[in-house]
């Protein structure tokens, strides 16, 4: 198959008109035609990156669809935006106060992110914030960041009250809507 497809090309010829009548254009630099297929480039809306996947199921060949997961570009401001929470310039507040700060932000994130296939990328960003939080604690103690890891991860049974994302991720199925849940019957709405 051809890319991009002539029917792509008249859509976006089509668009291009619709908008320049109500006085709006799209921004050439982020408008572009992708022709999604299996092993193809994805692309980034909305924070989320989208590409079309083939996955081996049992009892079956396989099933393709489209996933989405956080992109790399937000990925990067998450942990630029726990990085900032977690700087030494916060030293003197309570771990506490560090640590309710840093769970405000990754509630928010992952409320916005967690309808996708974000649980790989959920644990990075939750590996991150703990080792961030442990360096945190060990700078504000003045011990090494060997102390830290093991008062955050092995010293506090709830982490020093770092929130854990397990379990954020509601990943869509086939055939359901995006949002549904599956019922008394084990079978989603359509």
């Amino acid at each position: 198959m051809r890319y991009p497809a002539p029917e792509a090309e008249r859509s976006l010829t089509a668009l291009r008109c619709l908008l320049a009548e109500l006085g709006l254009a799209p921004k050439e630099a982020k408008t572009r035609i992708v022709g999604l297929r299996e092993g193809g480039e994805g692309f980034d809306f909305l924070g989320f990156e989208h590409r079309w996947l083939r996955v081996h199921r049992l009892g079956s060949r396989y099933i393709a669809f489209l996933a989405r997961w956080p992109s790399r570009q937000a990925r990067q401001h998450a942990r630029d935006r726990i990085r900032a929470l977690t700087a030494r310039e916060r030293l003197l507040l309570p771990v506490e106060v560090v640590s309710g700060d840093v769970n405000r932000f990754l509630r928010g994130w992952a409320g916005y992110f967690r309808y996708g296939n974000s649980a790989r990328r959920f644990d990075q960003i939750m590996t991150y914030a703990t080792r961030r939080l442990a360096g945190f604690v060990a700078k504000r103690h003045k011990r090494s960041a060997r102390y830290g890891w093991w008062a955050v991860v092995h010293g506090s049974p709830d982490r020093l009250g770092l929130i854990n994302l397990n379990g954020y991720v509601v990943a869509p199925r086939p055939n359901w809507g995006w949002r549904a849940k599956p019922n008394a019957g084990g079978e989603g709405r359509r």
